[in-house]
């Protein structure tokens, strides 16, 4: 049994004998230096929104000298409570752990992508691609489990993000909509949480061999569906917050195996490759090995998953554990370019609902902001404009709520949608009520009026 006290008071960390043996056979030497970072206290970050976050927005906390290499929004904070500030219920920025921006780095997503969030809650990876893409293309946001998904959807709409389609379904009902339709998705897979130890006594508790095996084979029947949508040339990049070899290697040999070739990744300082000598490390810990001769593992095919995965350990980095890698599906991105819908069309607005809207936009909208533009384009055909050229899409209704879906989002049939683009309203009795998140979303400039309570209302 290993015992330690944590942050010098009695809350103690006791890791099962097993887990200890294992660490001790993947770091060798670099254990001792391993079991004094889990013993220091968690580094905190916070990540700037750039789809809101702008120098007037002055962040009264304490922030380290050290940034976060591989996200430039980035700041590790010492001191305060930016949870508690409102800039953050605004949506000014996320609080996030440093490790954990480093997937969508590597995903490198770009403005106009049609990109998938697979395993998506809360949502800090999610708002982390919706600012790289600065509103420009489509984004589907998914997770399984509703409640968690819900949570998804709140911090999609605090964060702004207009062009985000947030759904709940298993991984395998998207890929019979969405097959080769993405350009990038990201898989930040459920798995057994080893790297979040420091932060979390849940996932010491719930730590066992077991559950690291039924993670590992719940990974890969994730990535058999995440396969299926991407499209060729595209990447995808798999990612966890676990050390477990069975979980993070061994996933990246299986979508060598099936086909997919890997992104050559380069470490920021304190990363280290993968190793896929890990996985005979820890198979030597077994009292029975079997499941490791499927494991199929020669010099080549080391050699191109540790090229594009990375590691990311407590002691080397300031962060917790993580691992990651890319890889791409053969063929021609290029042929994939644009926005384009699947599933079929949204129906736009009723003439009345889009008069009842107008109203409120005149009243409420800049004078130069106010006027709602409907394309005269047979292959626009229910598109509009307005606020500028700052929303474009179909004002829709979803029961008595209106949205709008930004051009060339996916259609909802046979989808169970939690949140269908940028919610604006309901329409009631001929009158249309504005939504929180169409407040969230909107700059003081949008406006006519604006006011000041204690923060900011609209930053």
């Amino acid at each position: 049994m290993w015992f330690f006290i944590d942050y010098g008071i009695m809350n103690a960390m006791i890791l099962n004998n097993l887990f200890d043996k294992r660490m001790k056979a993947i770091l060798g030497d670099e254990y001792d230096e391993f079991e004094k970072a889990l013993s220091r206290d968690k580094v905190s970050a916070l990540r700037t929104n750039t789809l809101k976050y702008t120098e007037d927005n002055e962040l009264h906390f304490t922030f380290s000298d050290k940034n976060v290499p591989w996200e430039s929004n980035a700041l590790i904070y010492t001191d305060g409570a930016p949870g508690k500030h409102p800039f953050h219920e605004a949506g000014v920025y996320y609080i996030q752990e440093p490790s954990a921006m480093a997937p969508v780095h590597y995903l490198d997503p770009k403005p106009g992508e049609k990109i998938l969030d697979l395993c998506a809650a809360p949502g800090g990876k999610t708002t982390q691609i919706a600012s790289r893409m600065k509103d420009e293309g489509i984004i589907v946001t998914n997770e399984i489990d509703k409640k968690r998904a819900q949570i998804l959807s709140l911090n999609v709409e605090r964060c702004g993000i207009k062009n985000a389609l947030v759904t709940n379904a298993d991984p395998a009902q998207l890929s019979e909509i969405f097959e080769g339709y993405f350009d990038r998705i990201l898989v930040d897979a459920p798995c057994s949480g080893e790297g979040m130890f420091r932060k979390s006594d849940e996932a010491v508790n719930n730590w066992s061999i077991d559950n690291v095996m039924l993670c590992a084979d719940r990974q890969k029947n994730i990535l058999d569906e995440a396969v299926k949508m991407l499209a060729p040339g595209g990447r995808l990049v798999y990612s966890t917050c676990t050390f477990a070899p069975e979980e993070d290697e061994e996933a990246a040999l299986y979508l060598l195996q099936k086909g997919l070739i890997p992104v050559k990744t380069e470490p920021f300082p304190g990363m280290i490759h993968g190793n896929t000598g890990y996985l005979k490390r820890v198979e030597e810990t077994y009292d029975n090995n079997e499941r490791f001769k499927n494991v199929v593992c020669d010099d080549d095919k080391s050699q191109k998953v540790e090229e594009c995965s990375i590691r990311l350990f407590p002691h080397l980095i300031d962060g917790e554990g993580h691992f990651l890698c890319a890889f791409e599906k053969e063929g021609d991105i290029e042929l994939n370019k644009g926005l384009y819908g699947t599933n079929g069309r949204i129906k736009a607005v009723s003439q009345n609902e889009l008069k009842i809207f107008a109203e409120f936009a005149r009243d409420v909208f800049a004078d130069d902001k106010n006027n709602i533009e409907v394309s005269s384009d047979k292959s626009e055909k229910g598109i509009v404009t307005f606020l500028g050229d700052k929303l474009k899409g179909t004002l829709f209704m979803f029961g008595d709520h209106l949205y709008l879906a930004p051009v060339g989002m996916p259609g909802l049939g046979g989808l169970k949608v939690m949140r269908p683009g940028l919610h604006l309203g309901t329409i009631k009795k001929d009158r249309f009520e504005p939504s929180h998140a169409l407040a969230l979303f909107l700059k003081k400039e949008d406006v006519k009026r604006e006011r000041y309570t204690r923060g900011p209302l609209i930053p």
